[in-house]
């Protein structure tokens, strides 16, 4: 549960986000990215894939799934399927500290479902990113291209429709 200041904070930063995503449309042309932290790795995300970024809810496991499927929560009504990507991709789960943000798919992704995030940290362009290269040929479907950014970071394009259309993604059962 985060402290009544980590919800100010959060609802502070979404409100700044919500305020450049809606300067950032008239920028049709400028090729914007989400940047995200997810464990130890940053990641960047099409908006257009995101419904929107809330604070971790309540988690209601299920029984009978695979263990990287954190279970059900809900968001404003909406029943979201909650998924620890890093656990997915075959590392150990998320510590609770760093599973601090839900992301909601979008509506045009027809899944349910988030992912939990460490932190988002802002919007990048891709004309100020170098190309680092495309994911390695047994890098799992949901990621897309490595870019580097003005700090060095490398951050690996995060691709939700790849991830929901994954085998992975659809064996949530053991």
């Amino acid at each position: 549960m985060q402290p009544a200041g980590g919800r100010s904070k959060l609802r502070e930063f979404s409100l700044q986000l919500a305020e450049r995503l809606k300067q950032a449309k008239g920028l049709e042309r400028e090729p914007l990215r989400l940047a995200l932290r997810i464990g130890t790795r940053g990641y960047l995300l099409d908006m257009s894939a995101a419904a929107e970024i809330v604070a971790v809810p309540a988690i209601t496991p299920v029984p009978w799934t695979r263990p990287w499927f954190r279970g059900l929560a809900n968001v404003r009504g909406r029943l979201i399927g909650v998924i620890d990507l890093v656990h997915l991709a075959g590392d150990g789960p998320l510590a609770p500290d760093q599973a601090q943000q839900l992301l909601v798919f979008g509506e045009s992704l027809r899944a349910n479902a988030g992912v939990l995030v460490t932190r988002a940290f802002g919007l990048r362009n891709l004309n100020d990113l170098t190309a680092v290269g495309p994911a390695a040929v047994a890098a799992p479907p949901w990621e897309a291209a490595h870019w580097r950014d003005l700090d060095g970071e490398t951050l690996t394009e995060l691709n939700l429709g790849g991830l929901v259309t994954s085998e992975a993604f659809a064996a949530i059962g053991v």
